[in-house]
């Protein structure tokens, strides 16, 4: 055997190496990366840069740009490793959504429910989830300004009921697509 070999054992050997995640690590970190991007379309549109995560290990808060974050769980989920990064540079914290925070506050949106299927369908001059206007009239917004949900479901319910579909359809359509519960019923 050459010293090369035994160099080539080392590195097979070598526990520094990066592990791949196991299933359940690679489906965390997916439902990481779903979150990451639900926060930032609720978040973002209100000025926030990222989110801070609290670190247990050097028991400070983190910050992290949103697109950091993201290269950041995508490069784990691929590699079993996250890259080398640099800190935010003397960040602002009031610029930085607490993760914790963020989950609880969709959490509690989506227990709420969104509003009523007869409301998102009739999306007009104002926002079906907080009532404010619109500019535009609604026209080309694809957020709310005021509250910052997302105006996608209800250009859909909306869509949908013009083309004849029953409410019945619309509501297990948004549903399945993970959409915050509908309540109530359009009257058509």
């Amino acid at each position: 055997m050459s010293d090369d070999d035994d160099f080539d054992d080392y590195e097979d050997n070598d526990e520094s190496l990066p592990l791949p995640l196991d299933r359940r690590e690679a489906a965390s970190v997916r439902r990481d990366l779903e979150d990451l991007g639900a926060f930032k379309r609720v978040f973002e549109p209100e000025g926030y840069k990222g989110v801070s995560l609290y670190c247990q290990d050097c028991l400070e808060e983190h910050f992290y740009g949103w697109d950091m974050l993201e290269n950041n769980l995508r490069a784990l989920l691929e590699s079993g490793e996250t890259p080398v990064h640099e800190p935010a540079y003397d960040p602002r914290p009031d610029e930085y959504v607490d993760w914790e925070y963020a989950q609880g506050y969709l959490d509690g949106m989506a227990d709420a429910g969104g509003p009523p299927l007869a409301k998102l369908a009739a999306l007009g001059d104002v926002c079906p989830f907080c009532a404010e206007p619109l500019p535009d009239g609604g026209e080309r917004a694809s957020y709310c300004p005021s509250c910052g949900s997302a105006l996608a479901a209800a250009r859909i319910a909306r869509a949908l009921l013009d083309r004849g579909w029953k409410a019945q359809e619309v509501e297990d359509l948004l549903r399945a697509a993970r959409v915050p519960p509908m309540r109530g019923r359009p009257s058509r």
